[in-house]
């Protein structure tokens, strides 16, 4: 059994060996892939830089305002609720 188990040992190891230059070829294949997607968005992003500063620009701006008007919407209705709730706290308090 020692014996069949040293030979099972020795199988595997002589089979991954044969399998190191597949994984060293799918490996650098994987990466060659990486770097030609990263060089390719580089080169994408460098010649069309004006048109994305002004985009990110104007994305900047557009969420400056819907950040701005959420918030003013935010407070309009707290005051309301406020409002409402200091009605229903004096009654007869209403110039206030």
């Amino acid at each position: 059994m020692q014996q069949r188990s040293r030979l099972l040992r020795g199988y595997s190891i002589l089979r991954s060996s044969t399998r190191l230059p597949e994984l060293k070829k799918k490996a650098l294949n994987s990466w060659s892939a990486v770097q030609d997607t990263f060089y390719s968005t580089k080169d994408t992003f460098e010649r069309h830089r004006v048109v994305f500063t002004v985009g990110t620009s104007i994305a900047s701006v557009a969420t400056a305002w819907i950040g701005y008007s959420l918030r003013h919407y935010h407070d309009s209705r707290v005051d309301k609720r406020l409002d409402s709730i200091e009605q229903a706290l004096w009654p007869g308090l209403a110039w206030w």
